[in-house]
């Protein structure tokens, strides 16, 4: 659950506070913070140059010393909005690795140690490794963004990585003790933390316990350890699934991995594309069985992509990726509608749904 500091005795689903999103699409009320961003901090900059000129020349120099402080602070954030754009827009797209989260986060703590001595925060790391899946250098923006927010709002900031859930899941957990009752609760930190975090399959939340902020982000099971995917001897290998083609069609990294993994080790042959242009691409060489698409079907691009696939394969099955954790129904193909399997739940859904829909496909073919 979240909290909005606005209303201090309302909690609510995270999933409201920052409903999904295209990839790509940036929510009309992040635009919006950012103009509130940058115009509080130039009418700041223009009181402080007024009063600059008014005053005594003894405090000149402190009041350039601040503006330039904070001119320094816009360049940082326009460098962030700028990176966040970039991989919203897919340039530059980096390969998934298998790093430690625990030393990810003790380095981007050193980058934001000065700053925090300055402003008179604590910033303390976590000590025991912690191995995750992801793009390593959307998660350095994502600790960079995480630690500024942080600091805004409290006195000192524990940051830990630990397996945590059921099932146990690695966790990124920034707690801010000392937070005040000021309106921050649309940080913009906050808000580009949340949307680069969900265009990555990554999942954000953030609750309010007494004067403490946790910050958490929950990465896709790692498969080995207590969070392990089923082993490939315990997923289902029927003859129809077995050799099955399957075209995967996800932009988020860690789901696309994810999916990539379960669907390979149950025996079925996977082609994983990042955009419409990739799996358009995918198609030349084989013709897919069933599409597993984390763009919305009925978006025009996807629709005309799904109808070239009709043409060169009348049984086609499709499943829908969304960000509905209890979502799991299969196809109506005749109806038009496609199956529907929610991402955070992968390792449980996923498998039985694309097994059924290929049973009900080719289960009669001789």
């Amino acid at each position: 659950m979240s909290f909005d500091a606005r209303e201090p005795n309302r909690t609510f689903d995270p999933q409201v506070m920052h409903p999904g999103f295209p990839h790509g699409r940036v929510p009309p009320h992040v635009l919006a913070c950012v103009g509130e961003a940058f115009a509080a901090a130039l009418c700041g900059l223009d009181r402080q140059l007024a009063e600059a000129a008014a005053g005594p020349a003894a405090l000149r120099a402190q009041a350039v010393a601040a503006m330039r402080a904070e001119t320094e602070r816009l360049e940082h954030l326009g460098v962030q909005i700028q990176q966040v754009a970039r991989v919203l827009a897919g340039e530059g797209l980096a390969a998934v690795e298998r790093f430690d989260l625990a030393d990810a986060a003790r380095q981007a703590i050193a980058v934001w140690n000065a700053a925090a001595a300055r402003r008179g925060v604590t910033l303390s790391g976590p000590v025991e490794p912690l191995a995750v899946d992801a793009v390593p250098g959307v998660i350095e923006q994502l600790l960079d963004l995480a630690l500024e927010h942080a600091l805004r709002i409290g006195t000192q900031v524990d940051v830990d990585a630990a397996m945590q859930g059921q099932p146990p899941r690695p966790m990124l957990s920034l707690h801010v003790q000392g937070v005040g009752a000021g309106d921050w609760a649309d940080d913009l930190h906050w808000q580009l933390f949340v949307l680069l975090a969900r265009a990555n399959g990554l999942s954000p939340q953030r609750m309010l316990v007494g004067s403490t902020v946790t910050m958490m982000l929950g990465f896709a099971p790692a498969e080995d350890g207590q969070a392990a995917a089923p082993s490939p001897a315990a997923l289902p290998r029927t003859p129809i699934g077995v050799d099955r083609r399957v075209l995967l069609l996800e932009p988020r990294d860690i789901t696309r991995l994810h999916a990539h993994r379960l669907l390979q080790a149950a025996g079925m042959r996977v082609d994983a594309t990042v955009s419409l242009e990739q799996a358009r691409a995918a198609i030349h060489d084989q013709v897919p069985d069933i599409l597993v698409t984390g763009v919305p079907s009925d978006e025009d691009g996807c629709s005309a992509l799904i109808e070239a696939l009709r043409a060169l394969q009348p049984r086609l099955r499709v499943i829908d990726l969304v960000d509905d954790d209890s979502a799991f129904t299969l196809s109506l193909p005749h109806a038009g509608m496609p199956g529907r399997v929610g991402r955070r739940d992968l390792a449980r859904t996923l498998l039985p749904a694309v097994s059924q829909e290929l049973d009900a496909a080719w289960a009669l073919q001789g």
